[in-house]
């Protein structure tokens, strides 16, 4: 039967740290992973922003340059345009120089090709080509889609720049721009990536890439212009297994940090549990000692009297000294065993009394006489400072001025070379304040979270019931009391007191 209650018990321990644990470890991980992923590919992306950037001007200073070269030629067309030969001529020299070029093709406005750099057999009209129709109607330089070229069969883009005489078109510059040799300059830029050049129908132009893994790209685009084309930088996170690594790490961290705070909660738990314990106990201490105090008080007290009686009568029978000291010794140890239970009485039932409402400032001054009286006896300097205004409290008068008494006396004897005592009665819109410090010689720090405790005293012949009495007077009239105290340089007590509405 235990054996199966302690499995039962540990399974309801392992589930509980499953769910406050565990799960919320998990669910924390993947957030901060996703949060983490995001901030790379913020940086993936910017890097392949940045190689779109450069591929995008890279090819853009490569058309750029080619389309210059074509307007020189044009120009020189311009010159010369009566002598095709000479024309040819140029046309075959450019073309060794510039590895970039397939050909260069001289056409009429038919579409005709008249003069070629490569061999023309048979001859080829390029008028049903969508770019030379628009280079005849705008007058500008068009771009063809890359295509496979009729004379070269090589994979090229053809260039068409118009050549006017008088604003008038005498016949069109073709050039075929190699794409295998712009794709040759792309790869040499490549590092890291991948770069998909594409035109405006989606068709794959050039592709270069240097990355030996296709999986979770990240990219970039960007449009050309001149010509219409489209260029996608594609990135590859460094490290194949980055989400589970990252997550991996935060599961880690996140689970010993849970871990440690379930550790802080738990001991912080453990100590509010053994605070309550102790107050529970203290409070059942309290409870003991006032039914026991309630219930015998007067049953001590009547056998009290009785004796002290026949010892007045001995007294006064006996008369010798060592008699009559005798009979002084047993008379002062009466007295005390009957103040005592008068202690008692008042720890045992302190709410037994009709509740009245006073003006604390009225409870001191009839007392201050006393206290005057003891502060002259100690040779102790006194100061009471009362508020301006009234400050009622419901209570018990005597209450209050044994609780004032008891820590006075308290602070005079915590002062046996002499002193100050300062009483202050204050206020706020809710409070009633009392504070009593004296410049004695304070109380230690490890006795100050037992001061309240039944029967504890620091005095030789203290009964040790005077601050657990006060307490529990103000604690039943729903306030507090608070003591902080520094050796050799005094005690201070703060009393707070609801006040009466």
């Amino acid at each position: 039967m235990i054996q199966t209650h302690n499995i039962k018990r540990f399974a309801k321990i392992f589930v509980i740290y499953i769910l406050i644990a565990v799960v919320p470890t998990l669910i924390i991980s993947g957030i901060l992973t996703d949060l983490q992923m995001k901030k790379y590919e913020d940086e993936y992306k910017n890097k392949a922003q940045t190689n779109a950037n450069l591929h995008a001007t890279n090819i853009e200073n490569f058309i750029g340059e080619t389309v210059g070269r074509l307007e020189m030629l044009a120009t020189l067309i311009k010159v010369q345009h009566s002598s095709l030969i000479d024309i040819e001529e140029i046309f075959k020299e450019t073309q060794e120089k510039d590895k970039r070029f397939s050909g260069f093709y001289w056409a009429n406005l038919e579409g005709d090709l008249l003069i070629s750099s490569n061999s023309l057999n048979p001859p080829v009209n390029v008028g049903d080509r969508p770019y030379f129709q628009q280079a005849l109607q705008s007058g500008k330089t068009s771009f063809s889609e890359a295509h496979i070229g009729r004379v070269t069969g090589r994979y090229i883009m053809t260039i068409a720049v118009p050549v006017t005489e008088d604003g008038q078109i005498k016949g069109v510059l073709l050039a075929s721009l190699r794409l295998d040799e712009l794709e040759n300059t792309i790869k040499m830029l490549l590092k890291d990536e991948m770069i998909i050049v594409t035109d405006q129908s989606g068709e794959t132009v050039i592709e270069a890439s240097s990355l030996t893994s296709t999986k979770n790209l990240v990219d970039y685009r960007i449009d050309l212009k001149q010509p219409s084309w489209i260029i996608t930088a594609k990135l590859s996170p460094e490290n194949k297994h980055l989400y589970r690594h990252t997550f991996s790490y935060y599961l880690v961290a996140v689970f010993i940090i849970m871990n440690v705070l379930l550790l802080l909660i738990y001991n912080l738990q453990l100590k509010f549990k053994a605070k309550k314990e102790k107050e529970q106990n203290e409070y059942q201490k309290l409870e003991l000692l006032g039914n026991l105090a309630a219930s015998t008080a007067h049953e001590i007290r009547n056998p009290l009297t009785g004796i002290n009686g026949l010892i007045k009568l001995l007294s006064e029978e006996y008369l010798d000294k060592k008699a009559q000291y005798y009979f002084e010794v047993i008379q002062k140890e009466i007295i005390r065993i009957n103040a005592i239970v008068s202690e008692l009485l008042v720890l045992g039932k302190p709410t037994a009394y009709t509740l009245n409402t006073y003006n604390t400032i009225d409870i001191v001054r009839e007392i201050e006489p006393i206290l005057q009286s003891e502060a002259n006896y100690m040779n102790v300097e006194l100061s009471i400072s009362y508020c301006a205004d009234d400050v009622p409290i419901s209570c018990v008068q005597d209450h209050i001025k044994q609780v004032i008494l008891n820590l006075s006396k308290n602070a005079l004897h915590a002062m046996p070379d002499g002193g100050k005592l300062t009483i202050s009665i204050g206020r706020d819109a809710d409070f009633c304040f009392i504070t009593i410090e004296d410049t004695g010689v304070g109380i230690p720090k490890d006795s100050l979270d037992q001061v309240f405790n039944p029967f504890f005293s620091m005095k030789k012949h203290g009964s040790g019931l005077g601050l657990t009495i006060c307490k529990r007077i103000i604690d039943t009239y729903q306030g507090d009391i608070s003591i902080q105290s520094t050796l050799n340089k005094g005690t201070l007590v703060k009393i707070r007191i609801p006040l009466s509405k």
